[in-house]
């Protein structure tokens, strides 16, 4: 049965979240820079802007829940999460590996952010953005790494671990996308709109793809016996998760096939802007069902 979360695993739940937000602002935020962009300074400056926050975000989570995991282990209230004696030892563990590799990646994110809007006193170009992507691309790495080391899944087989990361990255630039994706919308040039969400409903299908095999890769490692997922915590959970991926998929679908060919004709986006803000809703119901899953309840085997 599912028991009542604690203080503790309820602040680490809020930590995994920005610690997801952060990824996908990365992921998303860089990915359409350089293939979803209207080509004004503003929208250039809002991402940035969107990716910094995300970094910053993901860098508190981490920080956060590594004290929260020493008080936790120290249990004496919250005056456990400063005995350092405890906290300078769990550097040298698992834990201190994970969070050494997740912050990296988001110092690694939001310092080159930085750097990047200082560098582009002009409109960039397409070599910025790609440049731009490869090293944001180094430091999601460092965070998507890091999953493969904690929790129940760093006890998997190196392919099921390389199907989290894979997995992660595919889930971290759809989701993070939808943000820059709801920017665009205000544009008033709706056939360079009509043509860049094209081109993202297009290139979606092969995320979802990734997303779906490489999560079925990891389920099949996770779960001793199919059954699991009708009878135990964990599996109630994942399909609760699953059903709200289904609705974002099934809203993303039409606006791929009815509101986004209607753009011109309807001389506006209004609909396809609210349509992603419900999208942007149901991602967020199914990131707080992932931590869920990654910190309060785990599969029966692991």
């Amino acid at each position: 049965m599912f028991s009542v979360p604690t203080s503790w695993e309820l602040t680490s739940l809020v930590c995994k979240l920005l610690l997801y937000f952060g990824a996908a602002s990365i992921a998303g935020g860089s990915l359409c820079l350089w293939l979803y962009n209207n080509g004004r300074r503003q929208y250039f400056e809002k991402v940035i802007g969107y990716i910094m926050l995300g970094a910053f975000l993901g860098f508190l989570g981490t920080f956060v829940n590594y004290f929260v995991q020493v008080g936790l282990i120290n249990a004496r209230g919250l005056t456990g999460m400063f005995d350092w004696d405890m906290a300078s030892l769990l550097l040298e563990t698992q834990l201190g590996e994970v969070t050494y590799m997740r912050l990296t990646g988001f110092i690694l994110a939001f310092i080159s952010s930085l750097i990047f809007f200082r560098k582009a006193v002009r409109l960039p170009q397409q070599s910025f953005y790609r440049l731009l992507l490869g090293v944001h691309g180094i430091a999601f790495l460092f965070v998507a790494f890091s999953f493969t080391k904690a929790g129940h899944v760093s006890v998997l087989t190196g392919i099921a671990r390389t199907a989290v990361v894979f997995h992660l990255y595919a889930f971290s630039a759809w989701i993070g996308s939808l943000f820059p994706l709801l920017l665009l919308t205000n544009s008033t040039e709706l056939n360079l709109l009509k043509k860049l969400m094209q081109q993202f409903g297009d290139n979606a299908l092969g995320i979802v793809i990734i997303l779906a095999g490489m999560g079925a890769l990891m389920l099949l490692e996770l779960l001793d016996n199919p059954a699991e997922l009708y009878t135990t915590p964990y599996g109630w959970v994942f399909l609760l998760k699953l059903f709200l991926v289904l609705v974002t998929l099934s809203v993303a679908a039409i606006n791929k096939l009815v509101l986004v060919p209607a753009i011109v004709k309807n001389a506006s986006a209004l609909r396809l802007r609210r349509s992603i803000r419900v999208e942007m809703v149901a991602v967020t119901l199914v990131l707080i069902a992932t931590s869920y899953l990654s910190t309060i309840v785990g599969p029966a085997g692991h």
